[in-house]
């Protein structure tokens, strides 16, 4: 499979090995990826994956399950959504089940690979770790960011 590398500050198409599904996992068709400052960071050598992380670019994407590990309640043909370590950015992905979303409906493909990391960054940090409650208030910098317009929304919704 093809795969997106960052190699010396640029990308690179590499040729990888499709990668296998194991207990619990399922493998995507990727359709498309998000591109966030964190893939940029490790593309320029700043943001090193965590060990065991693949090594290809990718923090999020969207595809159709073509593969369903044993134990996994996934379907083949499912379309989701899923934020990852790395490895977005190449045909095809291998991912815990539990880290992956269904699509919502109305959205396509090229739209759900861009929701997961900002809308569960805000999520993280606004609802469960600030415990925030309606009727409080919040000061958002930088609110026309991937960030600061999720938040804006999940504010404005709850």
């Amino acid at each position: 499979m093809k795969a997106l590398q960052g190699v010396e500050g640029h990308v690179e198409w590499s040729e990888r090995p499709s990668p296998t599904c194991d207990v619990g996992q399922v493998k995507i068709r990727v359709a498309a990826a998000g591109l966030n400052r964190a893939d940029l960071m490790q593309r320029a050598g700043l943001y090193p994956p965590p060990p065991g992380a693949s090594d290809i670019l990718g923090l999020e994407c969207a595809g159709v399950i073509s593969e369903v590990g044993v134990g996994s309640s996934w379907q083949i043909g499912d379309r989701v959504c899923t934020l990852l370590a790395g490895g977005g950015m190449a045909e095809e992905v291998v991912v815990d089940g539990r880290h992956v979303l269904p699509v919502p409906e109305g959205l396509s493909l090229h739209e759900a690979a861009g929701i997961v990391e900002v809308y569960a960054t805000v999520w993280l940090n606004l609802f469960q770790l600030a415990d925030l409650q309606p009727g409080e208030k919040v000061l958002l910098h930088a609110g026309a960011s991937g960030i600061g317009s999720a938040a804006i929304q999940l504010c404005k919704a709850f």
